[in-house]
């Protein structure tokens, strides 16, 4: 909460967790997604070059409720998770499927992919994404599969200027 001057100049409570909707912040989330974004993994950071070129907005390590998740698509209501090994640990699953079940409860789909399947197979990966977001956003834009139409050289135009 955060106090607000009102109209006749005493401060007034403002909750602004009314206000935030789905990608509201944990004190400290935003602090901690922009680290997160510094020093991502590999694969993080292999996935993200290609999913930044997408024709829709990806945020990357975004807070999300009192998480920070790997990749998010608001528009299309979808977490992108890329998991290393740690996340075969029993303490870690469990962690993981609470944080999966509260953001399925927010409306959220959650799709985790292993560190070792972005390395190896990434043009998968990405179709894998890219299918997940169409079938939540049907109006999206394809991607250009040829260049436009190239300008004409100097003098080959259909005007006489």
């Amino acid at each position: 909460m955060a106090r607000e001057a009102s109209s006749k100049g005493r401060a007034s409570i403002v909750d602004f967790d009314r206000f935030a909707g789905p990608d509201r912040i944990k004190a400290g989330g935003e602090q901690r997604a922009r680290r997160l974004r510094a020093d991502p993994t590999y694969a993080e950071s292999k996935l993200w070059e290609r999913l930044r070129l997408l024709t829709i907005r990806i945020r990357r390590q975004a807070p999300i409720g009192g998480y920070v998740v790997d990749f998010a698509c608001l528009r299309a209501k979808l977490v992108i998770e890329v998991d290393g090994g740690v996340h075969e640990r029993a303490d870690v699953a469990l962690r993981d499927l609470e944080r999966d079940t509260w953001l399925n409860s927010e409306g959220f789909r959650v799709i985790r992919i292993p560190n070792a399947r972005v390395e190896s197979d990434l043009d998968a990966v990405v179709t894998e994404i890219e299918a997940a977001i169409r079938a939540s956003v049907p109006d999206l834009k394809q991607p250009a599969t040829t260049p436009s139409q190239p300008f004409p050289l100097e003098g080959k135009g259909s005007s006489d200027a």
